[in-house]
This record gives C-alpha cells, sequence and structure tokens, in this order.
C-alpha cells in the first residue's frame, strides 16, 4: 500500500545521462538517437513550467507539513516515560525476532525479564490461540515460541506491554474496555478466517487495527474525550459508518493524522513489519454479493471482527442469560447476513462459534483484568438491512473480477458431534509433536510422527504427505502410512501452477476440506483421473501447509467407507495446530525432505 501523500519522485528515463551536454536554451533541438530522424523539441510552454513548479511546490510544501505534524504528535507521545521503555522493550523483541541466528532462549529471556508478565502472556497464549488446541497446558515461553514463532510471541507479548501501563483511571478503564473489545476481535478474526494463508497473521492484525485508538486514549486523554463527546453530541452511533467517518475527520483536525495512522506511525517506530502495518488500516469488501480476493481478504477480516466485537459488546447487559445469548444470536445473523459471502461464513455455524469466543473470552477476562462487562449503547440503533459496501467509511479496495466458485467441498469446519475419544488422542499427539519440535529435531521426523498420529487419532486407512516440487513446482506424494500408503504415494501428483482439479484448488486456496462421499458426481468429477482408477477411497480430508504465499505440502488422509470420517470443531482445530507446527518448523528449520 503507498502513501498518497509526499512529493513524487520524476521518472528517472525523463532526466538526461549524466554525460549529456546541456542545451544552450529550453527551445535548444536535441539530437536524436542514431539511425533515427533529428526532430526538433517543443519549447516549453512557459506558463506550464510555472504551473508544474507551483504544484511541485505545493506538494513539497503539504509533505513537509504533514511531516512536521507527524513528528510533533511522535514528540508528544514519546514523552511519556513509559512510552519510550516501551518503545525500547518492542524493539529489542523485534530484533531478535528478525534475526535469522536468534535462538528461542534469545527472545523469552527478553521477556522472562518481568515474571508477572510472562505468567500473564502465557494465559494470553493459551486462551487466544490455543484454548482447545492446547487445553490451556502452554507452561514455558520456549514451547509458545516453538508453537506460534519469534514475531508473534513478540507482538503478543507488546500489547499485554500496552495493557499494562493504562492508567488506574477513569480514563484507564475506559481503555481496558477498548482493550478487551479488541481481544474478542482478535479471536473473532481468528475463529471466522477460512483461509490458511492468512490464519496465522488474523488474530494480530485484528487486535492491532485498535492500536491508534487505543495510544490516542492514553496519550491525548482529552482530546480523544471532546471528539467522542462531539460524536455523541451529533447524535453519531459507535461502530456507525457515519460515525467512523467523522471521528477520522476530526482526528485529523485535531492532529494532523487520524486514529488509525497514529497507530501505524507508531507500529513503523516500533519496526513492527510492512505486512502488519498494511492490515491495521481498516477495510470494506469491494462487493457484499462475492468472496472478497487474495488481496483485500485480511483486512476485510479483521475489519467485519473488529465491527462484530463492538456490536456484540454495546448489546443491552440486563436479562438473564438465555436471552443475552438470544441478543447476541440476534446480532450475529444480522453480521452473517451482510458479511458471509465476502468472508465465506456458514450463517448456521456462526452463532455457535461466536458463543464459544465468548467463553474464551470471558476467561482471559478474568486473567488479565479488564473488565467483561458489556459496555452500554451509547444511542439506540434500529435493526436496519446490511448497507452496501460503498457506505463504509472505511476504504474501499477496488472492484475487480470474482474469483472462480471453490469447489463444491465440505469444508473441515462444517458441524460435527464432539468425539471425545478423538480430541484426547489429538491433544496427547499435539504434547508429542510439539516436544520433538522442541528438541530441533529434523523435519522428515516430524513428518512421520504426525502421519503416525494422525492415523492412530482419526483411525484414517492411510496417510500421505505431498510435497512441493521444485522441478514442476506442483506437489508431489513423498511418503505414506497404512494401507497401500508407500505405493500410492508416487501415485499422488498435483499441479498448483495452474490448479488443474480438485486438490490443486483446494491447496492453492489453503483450503482444510473434508470430503464426505467422494462419489457425489459434482466431487468426483473434479477429482484427477488418478485417483479414481488407483487410490478409490470414499472419504478423505486435506491440509494444505502454506507459509505466506507459498505452499510447502499437504496432508492427505482417507477412510475406504464415505460418511466414515468426522471431525468436530474441537478436533478440527487441534488438527490444523497439529499441522501448523510441521509448517512452522519446515519454515525455520529449512527445507523439507524432498523439496
Amino acid at each position: 500500500m503507498t502513501s498518497s501523500s509526499g512529493t513524487q519522485e520524476r521518472d528517472a528515463d525523463a532526466l538526461p545521462p549524466p554525460d549529456a551536454e546541456a542545451p544552450a536554451d529550453a527551445g535548444a533541438a536535441l539530437e536524436a538517437a542514431p539511425g533515427q530522424e533529428a526532430e526538433a523539441a517543443t519549447a516549453i510552454d512557459p506558463e506550464e513550467a510555472e504551473r508544474l513548479a507551483a504544484q511541485r511546490e505545493a506538494e513539497e510544501k503539504e509533505a513537509a507539513e504533514r511531516e512536521a505534524r507527524l513528528q510533533r504528535l511522535m514528540q508528544k507521545i514519546a514523552a511519556h516515560a513509559d512510552f519510550a521503555s516501551m518503545k525500547d522493550s518492542v524493539r529489542s523483541m523485534q530484533k531478535v525476532s528478525r534475526s535469522e541466528k536468534a535462538h528461542t532462549r534469545a527472545l523469552t529471556g527478553e521477556i522472562s525479564n518481568d515474571i508477572a508478565m510472562t505468567g500473564k502472556l502465557l494465559r494470553l497464549v493459551n486462551a487466544a490461540f490455543y484454548s482447545s488446541a492446547g487445553g490451556g497446558s502452554i507452561t514455558s515461553m520456549e514451547r509458545a515460541v516453538a508453537l506460534m514463532g519469534f514475531q508473534t510471541i513478540g507482538m503478543v507479548a507488546s500489547s499485554l506491554m500496552l495493557f499494562e501501563r493504562l492508567p488506574k483511571t477513569a480514563d484507564g478503564n475506559r481503555l481496558r474496555q477498548e482493550f478487551g473489545r479488541a481481544q474478542m476481535a482478535a479471536l473473532l478474526a481468528h475463529e471466522m478466517c477460512n483461509s490458511s494463508k492468512h490464519i496465522e497473521g488474523a488474530y494480530l492484525n485484528a487486535l492491532f487495527q485498535n492500536l491508534g485508538s487505543m495510544l490516542a486514549g492514553m496519550h491525548f486523554a482529552e482530546d480523544t474525550a471532546a471528539i467522542e463527546a462531539r460524536l455523541q453530541a451529533e447524535g453519531l452511533v459507535e461502530g456507525e459508518p457515519a460515525w467512523h467517518d467523522k471521528r477520522e475527520k476530526l482526528a485529523r483536525q485535531q492532529w494532523g493524522l487520524g486514529f488509525e495512522e497514529i497507530g501505524v506511525e507508531v507500529a513503523k517506530s516500533w519496526g513492527w513489519p510492512d505486512s502488519v502495518r498494511q492490515t491495521m488500516r481498516s477495510l470494506a469488501p469491494s462487493s457484499l454479493e462475492r468472496p472478497a480476493g487474495p488481496e483485500e481478504y485480511q483486512r476485510v477480516l479483521c475489519t467485519a471482527a473488529n465491527r462484530l466485537a463492538g456490536d456484540l459488546l454495546r448489546l443491552p447487559g440486563g436479562g438473564n442469560a438465555e436471552e443475552r445469548a438470544e441478543a447476541r444470536k440476534a446480532c450475529v445473523d444480522r453480521f452473517a447476513a451482510e458479511m458471509g459471502v465476502p468472508l465465506n461464513l456458514d450463517p448456521e455455524v456462526l452463532p455457535a462459534v461466536v458463543e464459544q469466543v465468548k467463553l474464551v473470552w470471558d476467561d482471559l477476562a478474568k486473567a488479565l483484568g479488564f473488565d467483561p462487562v458489556p459496555v452500554p449503547a451509547k444511542a439506540k440503533t434500529a435493526e436496519k438491512a446490511p448497507e452496501k459496501a460503498g457506505s463504509k467509511p472505511v476504504e474501499k479496495a477496488p472492484a475487480k473480477p470474482a474469483p472462480a466458485p471453490a469447489p463444491a467441498a465440505r469444508p473441515a469446519a462444517a458441524p460435527a458431534p464432539a468425539n471425545p475419544v478423538m480430541a484426547e488422542a489429538l491433544s496427547a499427539a499435539l504434547e508429542r509433536v510439539s516436544e520433538l519440535v522442541l528438541s530441533g529435531a529434523p523435519a522428515a521426523k516430524l513428518l512421520q510422527l504426525c502421519m503416525k498420529e494422525m492415523q492412530d487419532a482419526l483411525q484414517l486407512q492411510r496417510v500421505i504427505v505431498c510435497l512441493r516440487d521444485p522441478a514442476s513446482g506442483g506437489l508431489r506424494g513423498r511418503m505414506g502410512m497404512g494401507d497401500r500408503a508407500q505405493e500410492l504415494a508416487p501415485v499422488f501428483d498435483i499441479p498448483l501452477k495452474p490448479p488443474s482439479e480438485l486438490f490443486g484448488l483446494l491447496c492453492s486456496k489453503g483450503a482444510d476440506t473434508l470430503i464426505s462421499d467422494a462419489s457425489d458426481p459434482v466431487i468426483a468429477q473434479r477429482l484427477p483421473p488418478w485417483y479414481g482408477k488407483q487410490v478409490r477411497a470414499q472419504t478423505f480430508v486435506l491440509l494444505p501447509m502454506v507459509a505466506g504465499d507459498q505452499v510447502l505440502g499437504a496432508f492427505y488422509g482417507d477412510q475406504a467407507v464415505a460418511g466414515r470420517l468426522q471431525i468436530g470443531e474441537r478436533e478440527l482445530r487441534l488438527l490444523k495446530t497439529l499441522r501448523n507446527q510441521v509448517v512452522m518448523a519446515m519454515r525455520f528449520g529449512g527445507a523439507a525432505p524432498g523439496s
């Protein structure tokens, strides 16, 4: 994302080469290139030249004024001692997390200097990422880093540092509620994310879309209160398009920067990567009638999660538990009616997902000390039909052609009966795989263990691992476990560019998928010929291994009989975490075997 401000650099091709002789005057003829006719240069119009010079001067002046406003604002923020100490801590962690030679102990040493914060950070990690997957069993910073990576842990720690520095005043209490809202948004984004390419950053990016508001509330409490009083006096309701638009406008009038811009600039001073800073800016979907494209999905998801969190926390807090649950469901239904298509959400599953997030959020509120009581609405809002994307106050992505429809496959996240036996087996598997990751075992050994654990926990007849083939750029079966797995592994040949059949489409999209009946005509026609001729399994699960935009490989597991394999929500999260550990090891431990 490029900035709209600042002076545009002139095209280097328009400048004469260093050894060129300058013309005697502006109307002099230029020599033509060899083999071409000489043409007289058009004399420069004095009025046009003056206009261009004035425009350039105005642009330079605007850029200088913006930079001066930014510097004054940052100086005011930096004048607070807490901010200076936090900046040093955050930059130190970021330096460690970006180092390719960094060891786990280097980062955990930075965090573990404060024992109390370490305990809270582990509670946050367990609640935010692994409440079901790890069962709250992540008890050391070393294991947290092994599971989540250096950068993620460093940024989660940064959010906790910010929360810990909130003043013990009425303004501080209000900001704690704002921090709680951001945490709920982050949890929602993580759970609603349907793309394995974006799942790694969904929590953090949704959390830090709120950074500018938190910082402004901390360092410019009176100005922020005045802006909010102005919004309330004008009858604007928090969360609605007009409220957001006017709030950013008033902030720019007051400070020269909007709330979001403040967060982005501070994140830049902390050394956060550009990929994170880009997603800190809110974004509405380019269309409500088709799925968000890959270039906008993450920002749209995080923006929507923040909006849903605000709507949920502004619901009235009265009535019994059942009435409050019904109010939440109605709120979620309205949200799904508008954002279900852009975010590829299942409206039948979403209310249950939100209820689960609410339970995790309540526990997190107790652990960290922010108020879980819903914030009363500032004004009553009548229910209304979903608004068009063009009415959003946030930046709108340019309209693009609708992506090809996804294959008619049943997502692995579809509801299924809970399976305590499977969940317990996967939890134990997660513990064993985590220990192997911490030991620094090679990727081949880790893949072998994961295959065995998946086969045992899911009672699969076979598991096959496909890895990227450097020669073709696609995926090829490299190893297998179970019935004829070693024999069938080489048969798996999955093109990715372009994907020409179901496996390639799903892996390119990073879509974790469970096919209950491979004989269904809609599914069968998308399967490659070799599958029907040689594999012939009637139900299978596919878990792509994706890091950023690169598909590293995929886990495939199957059952002979259609409908035999069912995976509930908790089991799915455990399975994804198992897969994600392998991806983490492949990213930080070098190339996978056979790549």
